[in-house]
């Protein structure tokens, strides 16, 4: 037999959404699409040509900026960077529009790196082509986005959550890129859905400042984060062409255009003086960047982004405990993530999936995902070794620690069976206001997305007794993952 290496963690992501749970009849129930936040909002007002050459924005309005999050360590210091030892060097994204890809491959990479792990460069060409569906024919269950049209950030998220990859750039280079941009080559769809992911990772972190620019608070998650767990990508404004807002190695943009751009967030340094910017800033300090032009743009590469910019703030994502350990088996109904949220005014609400076992070698949970908008959410997961999500038992509790996505091992070795369900129950202090945020793959959708809803597998109650049918009633289904390890049998003993 063979042994799992390590049984994970737990992952999720939520957008906030505007309905109230008092009871647990279907009739009371209705779904929405959450309050759309004003980045969207301008950013549906643009042609179908700007939006492809604009970062698509939270589609959500966002109630909180995420939490503090990892160990204690020091984030005081007056200057921080990653360079040295944690990231690797600038790349170059030449024609392509695949700077989101670049910036969080290259968070991934950073924290491998935390871990002591070197998996050099990481496939930008496989994320792109997994994330497309124009090359095509027939198509697979990805996002409606067409070839080398940019992307967001959490498509990333997805990709990953998915176990279609990372793979490294060594099994598809980004010159497979631009050649199909040049036209100088074609792809085969077996050639890039075959491969298998080569690094893993459970958790990915989500902070979006409403206010524009970076709070106080902001400022401070993110320093705390670079501490513990690498490089965040960022979404920017930058206009390449232009030196209006480029004094040398620093940046600064204050004026109405949504970001077009996505880098990498590496360090920081409190001693920019505001004068160090063409357009000078409000306060000092900066953040390092990495951008994707290559080395001879700005520093080396890199360059200072003032804390004051417009756009630097409104959409980072991380991605963090990252390692070799890929699972063999996952589990999930939420093909491209989540994309619409229930929110409860109940004290307590259950989530449940129930699933159907995929192999006949014997599986053994490594890890459970779902989701969250905000930390300290308390939670409790369960499993059942039915579908009718009876008779479960404790398997995993604890409190949500930042908004993302998150994962948690069981703790005990749990072999699925034929028919399994794993039931979470979110709950918050009864003395409080607080809502409950479930995170869903709903009928509702973004223009990215494109999702069949199945009935008779994703569910919710208050109690825990009583079950509604998200599919057949609300048109939705619940985002819980669950990742196993195959435990292979051999005969060779018995020869």
């Amino acid at each position: 037999n063979k042994e799992c290496i390590d049984m994970k963690r737990f992952i999720a992501f939520i957008f906030l959404l505007l309905v109230g749970i008092s009871s647990v009849n279907a009739a009371d129930i209705t779904v929405e699409l959450c309050e759309y936040s004003e980045e969207y909002k301008a950013w549906l007002n643009l042609s179908k040509e700007e939006q492809a050459n604009t970062v698509m924005p939270s589609m959500c309005k966002q109630e909180v900026e995420g939490g503090i999050i990892g160990s204690s360590k020091s984030y005081s210091m007056e200057r921080f960077t990653l360079q040295d030892k944690y990231v690797l060097n600038a790349r170059n994204q030449g024609a392509s529009d695949d700077c989101w890809a670049f910036s969080t491959l290259a968070s991934i990479e950073s924290n491998l790196l935390k871990n002591n792990i070197n998996t050099d460069y990481l496939s930008v060409a496989h994320l792109e082509l997994m994330t497309q569906n124009s090359l095509y024919t027939p198509s697979f269950i990805t996002f409606n986005r067409d070839f080398n049209s940019g992307g967001k950030l959490e498509f990333t998220a997805a990709y990953v959550l998915n176990n279609w990859g990372p793979i490294k750039e060594s099994e598809l280079p980004f010159q497979t890129i631009t050649n199909l941009i040049n036209h100088t080559t074609t792809i085969n769809q077996v050639d890039i859905t075959s491969k298998s992911a080569s690094v893993d990772v459970d958790d990915i972190f989500y902070l979006n400042n409403a206010t524009g620019t970076c709070s106080e608070n902001s400022i401070t998650t993110i320093k705390q984060y670079l501490v513990n767990h690498g490089a965040l990508a960022a979404s920017i404004y930058f206009d390449i062409k232009s030196d209006e807002y480029v004094n040398g190695a620093y940046y600064y943009y204050n004026g109405n255009n949504m970001p077009n751009h996505a880098v990498a967030i590496v360090g920081w340094d409190d001693s920019v003086e505001v004068t160090s910017f063409t357009n000078h800033a409000t306060r000092k300090g900066a953040w390092i960047v990495k951008n994707s032009y290559g080395t001879n743009v700005g520093d080396n590469g890199y360059f200072y982004v003032s804390y004051d910019d417009i756009n630097i703030c409104t959409n980072l994502v991380g991605f963090y405990n990252a390692d070799l350990d890929v699972s063999d088996e996952v589990y999930y109904y939420d093909d491209l993530g989540t994309n619409v949220t229930l929110t409860s005014k109940s004290d307590v609400n259950y989530i449940a999936n129930a699933f159907t076992k995929k192999n006949e070698s014997t599986e053994v949970i490594d890890k459970i995902t779902f989701a969250t908008s905000n930390k300290g959410m308390n939670y409790t997961v369960y499993y059942a070794s039915n579908a009718s999500l009876k008779n479960y038992e404790e398997i995993a509790s604890g409190t949500t620690s930042h908004a993302g996505y998150m994962s948690v091992i069981p703790n005990k070795d749990i072999y699925v069976t034929d028919k399994f369900s794993i039931v979470i129950k979110l709950e918050t202090d009864s003395n409080t206001d607080d809502i409950i945020p479930i995170a869903m793959k709903g009928s509702a959708t973004s223009p990215y997305h494109n999702f069949e809803i199945t009935d008779g597998v994703s569910y919710l109650s208050t109690n825990g007794e009583n079950w509604i049918d998200l599919g057949d009633k609300l048109n939705a289904q619940v985002s819980i993952r669950v990742y196993t390890c195959l435990l292979y049998t051999s005969d060779a003993a018995d020869d």
